[in-house]
């Protein structure tokens, strides 16, 4: 048996084929010695065995709440393929060494033997860091530290990367958001992830170099996804967003987000912002892996490679086909399951203490039975006015019937609107992804009252064969006007009456000495000379902090004589200038 290598093993708490297993150690030059050791499931499963014949119509291992259907046989998934500890098994490795920024040095693909010192659950993982004298401290210590570097390198390369260890918020491959059952897991799910993509990059770039033909993980933009940053900047509201509405952002970023495909070329990695990525760390669980370590085995074995490029292509289309019919089917089955529990509560007339993910699947059933809704629904509806999730107005606006009741629902949210008009963007945001329309375009012109600035902004569409376009709506923020021009052009398609947008800006004096604020300043020294002119205490400032360490945002609230006003932003210092300025517009405005 060649040289053992040792290891551990991270994963939930009642997973059996453990297939891969992680080491960590800091090099000599303060770099990182990586190494991901992954079950050498081809030695047990040749290509065109029965076994691979097996693996290969199963694709994958389907997961359901109370177990789940192993891609190979429990006796191999189970008991003889995964990494027990103790147990001496054979592993394919990818041996990896990070420079001190965390760039690959060097990648080693390797066959040999290791045996798992300890099988870890997500869940150990905090108690273990809070541990010093715990027997896996230090490894423990060391491959988080490295994890939250990769995380962190891989977000500001532009990476749809994100995790809230509070709420175990976390982001997949393709930046669509998880919630974990338990936000124990968080710390060691992250560690997990960041080692695993570490290595299947390393492994996708291995085999270019080497010329390996091999099943590469595609990930395609949709052509109506926004632009990255505006993703990035979806996800790190994350931090600040209530708990009520974090499934209908997590609905909004699937919507936006086309699902990753195996294929024999490269394409490239939307979500993780990489040129190659393959799959390689799970054997057991995909097909796709398994064929990559057949190959990656073969090669490093000298042997001849037992699928031609042809032969991945097929083999792609196969598993790709596979996932698109088991999704379908999944989908079909959970809809189902949602419509019954939805009637069953409509039924019961339990609707008005429904959750918010409830009444989203009470909403998505009345509106398919095309029928008028029930006054008890119109009731909770109402009810839940201001605190609604976005996707129950958008299905409403968007989807519902125009029946007497259905009509008098939207009326009631365009009303809503007039006093909250960001969430006209957001239901725009909504037709993009279920109706196919385009994002309106605005045109929008400034002018100025005095020292304060006006913004005037109209908004135009084309939906199918008809151009919308809204009346002309001023605000002092070029945001608010575009957010009212946005009520408006909703309502104007909608064909219903278009709520009282109008807001009331003074006609300011060409002159403001009297006011002594420079709105050309900067906002904080502005608002403190007009105090020191006016002999009025200096505005009092007060912040608060949210969201993960990595990724603070910061509110301030500026309190001045009997106002208040607010700024929020990612840097301490933005947020004290926003809620000035806001301060400064309020003093304007009153005056």
């Amino acid at each position: 048996m060649p040289d053992m290598l040792r290891g551990i093993t991270i994963d939930d708490v009642t997973t059996r084929d453990m297939d891969d297993a992680i080491w960590v150690e800091i090099t000599e030059n303060g770099g990182w010695h990586v190494v991901v050791m992954i079950s050498d499931v081809a030695k047990v499963v040749p290509t065109h065995s029965e076994l691979d014949r097996l693996a290969m119509s199963r694709v994958e291992t389907r997961y359901y709440a109370n177990g789940n259907s192993p891609m190979l046989p429990r006796r191999l998934a189970d008991e003889k393929l995964p990494l027990w500890p103790g147990e001496s098994k054979y592993v394919l490795v990818a041996d990896i060494i990070l420079g001190m920024d965390l760039s690959i040095l060097e990648t080693r693909l390797l066959w040999t033997a290791m045996t798992s010192e300890a099988r870890l659950a997500y869940s150990d993982i905090p108690r273990i860091l809070s541990d010093r004298e715990h027997q896996q401290h230090a490894l423990i210590k060391l491959a988080s530290q490295l994890a939250n570097g990769l995380l962190t390198q891989r977000r500001n390369r532009g990476a749809l990367a994100f995790y809230d260890l509070g709420r175990g918020l976390v982001t997949s491959e393709e930046g669509s958001l998880r919630q974990l059952r338990c936000r124990e897991d968080t710390i060691g799910y992250v560690i997990i992830q960041e080692l695993m993509i570490l290595a299947n990059m390393a492994v996708a770039e291995y085999a270019v170099k080497n010329d390996i033909p091999i099943l590469f993980r595609n990930h395609i933009a949709r052509s109506a996804t926004p632009e990255r940053r505006d993703l990035l900047k979806l996800l790190e509201s994350m931090a600040i967003i209530p708990e009520v509405n974090i499934a209908t952002v997590r609905h909004t970023t699937y919507m936006m987000l086309n699902r990753a495909e195996y294929g024999p070329v490269i394409l490239g990695h939307f979500g993780l912002n990489l040129g190659a990525y393959t799959h390689f760390t799970s054997p057991i669980r995909r097909y796709a892996d398994l064929v990559n370590h057949q190959q990656i085995r073969a090669y490093i074995q000298n042997e001849p490679l037992p699928h031609s490029k042809e032969e991945i292509q097929a083999i792609a289309s196969h598993v790709n086909l596979t996932h698109l019919e088991n999704d379908k089917a999944k989908s079909e089955y959970m809809k189902e399951k949602a419509y019954r529990k939805a009637e069953s509560v409509i039924l019961g007339n339990r609707i008005e203490d429904t959750s918010d993910t409830d009444f989203e699947r009470i909403t998505k059933f009345l509106i398919r039975k095309g029928e008028d809704c029930p006054d008890a629904y119109c009731d909770a509806f109402r009810k839940r006015l201001g605190k609604l999730p976005i996707i129950c107005a958008g299905l409403v606006l968007l989807q519902a019937p125009d029946s007497e009741r259905w009509t008098g629902l939207k009326r009631a949210l365009l009303e809503e609107m007039a006093t909250a008009p960001h969430h006209a963007v957001s239901i725009f945001d909504i037709a993009q992804h279920i109706q196919g329309w385009q994002m309106p375009v605005y045109e929008v012109t400034e002018t100025t009252r005095g020292n304060l600035p006006v913004f005037t902004a109209l908004s135009a569409i084309k939906v199918g064969d008809r151009e919308y376009q809204s009346a002309a709506y001023e605000d002092v923020t070029k945001k608010g006007a575009m957010q009212r021009a946005s009520v408006d052009l909703l309502a104007t398609i909608l064909g219903l009456p278009v709520p009282d947008l109008k807001i009331t800006i003074a006609d300011l004096p060409a002159s403001r000495e009297e006011m002594m604020i420079n709105t050309s300043k900067d906002p904080i020294f502005a608002l403190q000379e007009y105090c020191q002119a006016k002999k009025l205490p200096l505005p009092a400032y007060s912040f608060k902090t949210e969201g993960p360490t990595c990724k603070p945002i910061f509110t301030c609230t500026c309190t001045f004589d009997s106002s208040t006003s607010t700024g929020q932003a990612g840097k301490k210092q933005r947020a004290k200038r926003l809620a000035a300025r806001a301060m400064i517009y309020t003093l304007v405005s009153e005056s």
